[in-house]
């Protein structure tokens, strides 16, 4: 059962010592190494019948946000790995307006090993009162090691709906809750308009298939003397983006296999989904080369905002285009949701995956204004993410609200992109999605996927060598870890 198999990672979390487990992702953009699903079916059999549930209830939004006294006093240290000018300057200000009397105090951080451990640090310093963990894989080991406050009582007491709120209960420890789901991050195709309107090709989709996808790619490509000059598209620039088709279609962890606990790196999807973008990136030559993205080391969103590709998918592209002055275009950029295998499928790549979280750190100082501000900040101010590319998961967050919060106005917005497809794919928080169950060696797992999968995108294995090879090594790390 489901939350049998995250009670074994989590303890096995707790053996494994505080400083020693801060070392999970790099940074904000390798999110998916904290992210995977649960299928829908599967979530109204496990969570059921283990008591919680992860389907979105009719529950009180709003009522339990603010306490009551507004007036309140108190001062609050804040660490989020995002800096002022990534919205949370226009976050805090906000906040102040509701509760003028409580002084919060930003600290950046970095999101990797070097910037996670100085966190945990201060807060055995006593210097945190409300964290913003990024990472299922921190936030586990600060749950574990006690760096967060339980705050179930709190939560039951108000009558705060997870479920409703945030889509999911999934997120305690033992069955206690230390932080709410705040942010998330969504996977989309972002669309250069010209070059999608010159190649005739229609209405932006709202649904389409892999081979839809694929088929526009080719007919935004564009050649000159026998070069590629405009790629049609590019998958994202992670290196293992190709195992995500398997949380769309499934519904579940892309890297694990529910029914052994081994790796899924020999799943047709997975195995699929490599060679696809292959034939796109090395036969049809109509993706961006994902060897190009790691021998240059650049990222998605230079060459789609310099006009190198046409079409491109990504969850943070919103943070470059609203940057016109680094990351000026000349085009309005379009959006579609992340393409399923087959048409008529549930698609648990849609919504905005969790990915972020926020509670009151051991050792706050002011335990009362640190509760008002985490409230406020899970729920109103998780808008803000979107500033920083990331995205609110609370269910209450105004769609019209965002275009204005992120471009200025509508107006304004109108410049750079499309605003219907902005509010369709990006803004409904809606949509189905996943939540983590396995982590089980999950370091090794990610290396040994990565490492196989670049022989591959260097043309030194096949596809399906290269993911045979990436099983071998997972299965052995992850029978080595139990």
């Amino acid at each position: 059962m489901k939350k049998k198999i995250m009670s074994v990672l989590l303890s096995t979390a707790m053996v494994a010592s505080m400083l020693a487990g801060c070392g999970s992702t790099t940074n904000e953009e390798t999110s998916d190494a904290t992210v995977a699903a649960t299928k829908a079916a599967a979530q109204e059999s496990t969570v059921a019948e283990e008591g919680g549930s992860e389907t979105t209830g009719d529950g009180d939004l709003t009522s339990w946000i603010l306490e009551d006294d507004t007036n309140m006093s108190g001062k609050v240290n804040f660490w989020i790995p995002f800096k002022g000018n990534a919205g949370m300057d226009d976050m805090i200000a906000d906040f102040n307006k509701t509760y003028p009397n409580i002084e919060v105090t930003l600290n950046s951080y970095s999101n990797n090993s070097d910037g996670n451990m100085s966190v945990n640090t201060a807060i055995m310093s006593g210097e945190v009162d409300v964290l913003a963990s990024f990472g299922l894989t921190q936030t586990w080991n600060r749950w574990s090691n006690n760096l967060f406050e339980d705050i179930t009582d709190r939560v039951e007491k108000e009558g705060i709906d997870l479920v409703a709120n945030w889509g999911t209960d999934a997120y305690k420890y033992e069955d206690h809750i230390y932080t709410l789901p705040c942010g998330g991050l969504k996977y989309f195709v972002s669309i250069n308009m010209t070059d999608w309107n010159e190649a005739g090709l229609g209405e932006l989709p709202t649904e389409w298939t892999w081979d839809e996808y694929l088929d526009a790619c080719a007919k935004m490509t564009k050649v000159e003397d026998g070069k590629t000059v405009v790629y049609g598209g590019s998958d994202f620039h992670q290196i293992d983006s190709f195992t995500f088709p398997r949380q769309q279609v499934e519904g579940i962890d892309r890297y694990y296999d529910d029914s052994t606990g081994l790796s899924a790196f020999n799943d047709p999807i997975i195995v699929n989904s490599l060679k696809r973008e292959l034939k796109a990136e090395k036969e049809d030559k109509i993706w961006y080369p994902k060897s190009v993205y790691r021998s240059d080391s650049i990222q998605v969103q230079t060459p789609f905002t310099q006009g190198e590709t046409a079409s491109a998918i990504s969850p943070t592209m919103i943070r470059f285009i609203r940057d016109t002055e680094n990351f000026p275009t000349d085009f309005i950029t379009g959006f579609a949701p992340y393409p399923v295998e087959e048409k008529g499928q549930e698609n648990y790549m849609a919504g905005a995956n969790i990915f972020s979280h926020v509670g009151i750190a051991t050792g706050c100082q002011n335990e009362e204004a640190a509760w008002a501000f985490t409230k406020w900040y899970a729920t109103y101010g998780s808008k803000y993410l979107t500033l920083a590319g990331h995205m609110s998961t609370w269910k209450g967050t105004e769609i019209s609200d965002l275009v204005s919060l992120v471009f200025g106005s509508e107006e304004e917005a109108a410049k750079i992109i499309d605003i219907n497809s902005f509010k369709s794919v990006i803004g409904d928080t809606s949509k189905p999605t996943f939540v983590e169950s396995h982590m089980t060696a999950y370091s090794d797992v990610t290396s040994a996927v990565q490492e196989n999968a670049m022989y591959a995108f260097n043309d030194t294995m096949t596809a399906e060598d290269a993911m045979k090879a990436a099983t071998e090594a997972a299965d052995e790390a992850i029978q080595n870890d139990k």
